[in-house]
């Protein structure tokens, strides 16, 4: 593996788009299996995919966070639910990057490929244990956990004096079970299904407080590490989600733009409706408008982490907004696409419906919600306490 990041960004966004066919003749399979199938799995890994995020000290390819978003986006012309898991998997790579590097040490031991999903949301209970505390409950939207080896589950505890507050707790996935409960509108392939357990230990060093993971290096005080683990994560890292629905709906621009130039309608060609033309005008300047945000917030981030600068309250309610509004966008977008499709369009076998509910359900997760984001940039903007957990 090449040592500039540059080139290993190169590389890896080139075998992604050499990816896309394979995975666009899949994604209907993808769907219907409600998990990526072994065969993707398999391509990820061969293509290096899979360890993004993964410490370069350890085999991986430790990309700057703006490359990863660009694979992301890349994958998700061909498959949104490969795309995803994909940036979940870096996602939790960088996170495991941000801990004690004896967690990495400990996941990669054995496995280079080991992948790693999560149930954020802290649930359930927990108790305390020599070295450690025991978490009972269930967490959902665990996307890519058939193929993980690794979870984080969320959980508020009282550590010591301290009060309470989340914990992401790390566990291998083989002490807890998986309950297949994913049947949903879009993104199916994520697999993003329920993991349960019942008094799993987790021992002190493979937990990291919420507040320490989005707070960045200087909160974490861990200044020497690589400018990627230096990243405060919630105001950063879900931009791979709001790839994910603007690779789709690049994706889906280009299929109705070469649908709509082949199509008649009482014998005259589709493409000279002025009604057709504006729709394609508003559905590409609101996918570009998307992208710039993306590219733009990720690559000053990286940038910042680089010169050994935190972001500022500013700048993180701005990305929190920029997220946001880019996949509200991408939503609007593939609307507008889907209903230029016509009648054919509502097919359960047609690409665009598949492509407008993954969109949709991407653009509802709750770090893309407009609502939340847009409030939070307000406050802030405004000079007030963000009053969100999220920034």
């Amino acid at each position: 593996m090449s040592d500039d990041p540059e080139t290993r960004a190169e590389q890896t966004l080139r075998r992604a788009q050499e990816l896309v066919p394979v995975l666009a003749e899949r994604a209907q399979a993808t769907e219907a299996l409600r998990s990526l199938p072994a065969e993707t799995i398999a391509d990820i890994r061969a293509a290096g995919l899979h360890v993004m995020g993964k410490p370069l000290r350890l085999g991986g390819a430790e990309l700057p966070f703006d490359a990863i978003v660009q694979v992301v986006a890349a994958l998700a012309r061909g498959c949104a639910s490969t795309a995803w898991v994909c940036g979940v998997y870096s996602d939790h790579a960088m996170i495991v990057g941000m801990m004690d590097p004896r967690v990495a040490d400990e996941v990669w031991a054995d496995d280079p490929d080991a992948s790693i999903s999560a149930g954020f949301f802290p649930a359930g209970t927990n108790e305390v244990a020599e070295g450690g505390w025991r978490l009972t409950g269930r967490w959902g939207f665990a996307s890519g956990c058939d193929h993980a080896r690794w979870v984080f589950l969320g959980s508020v505890i009282a550590a010591g004096d301290a009060p309470p507050e989340p914990y992401l707790c790390l566990v291998p996935i083989d002490e807890v079970e998986i309950d297949d409960d994913w049947q949903v509108m879009g993104l199916a392939g994520t697999g993003s299904k329920t993991l349960v357990a019942d008094r799993v230990f987790v021992p002190h060093y493979r937990m990291i407080p919420l507040r320490l993971s989005s707070g960045g290096w200087e909160a974490r005080g861990k200044p020497d590490v690589p400018p990627l683990y230096r990243l405060p994560h919630v105001t950063t890292i879900p931009f791979h989600f709001a790839a994910t629905a603007l690779g789709t709906a690049e994706g889906l621009l280009d299929d109705v733009i070469a649908e709509i130039g082949e199509r008649h309608s009482f014998g005259a060609p589709v493409a000279e409706y002025a009604t057709m033309q504006l729709r394609i005008a508003a559905a590409s300047a609101e996918i570009d408008c998307a992208r710039m945000l993306i590219e733009r917030d990720t690559r000053e981030a990286m940038q910042a982490m680089r010169e050994g600068r935190s972001l500022t309250l500013a700048e993180r309610a701005r990305n929190r907004r920029d997220m946001a509004i880019a996949a509200q966008l991408c939503q609007r977008a593939t609307e507008g696409l889907f209903e230029a499709g016509g009648a054919r369009s509502v097919y359960s076998s047609s690409v665009p419906q598949r492509k407008f509910r993954d969109v949709r359900v991407a653009a509802n997760h709750i770090i893309l919600k407009w609502d939340v984001a847009g409030t939070t940039y307000g406050r802030v903007a405004l000079g007030l306490d963000p009053a969100s957990p999220f920034i």
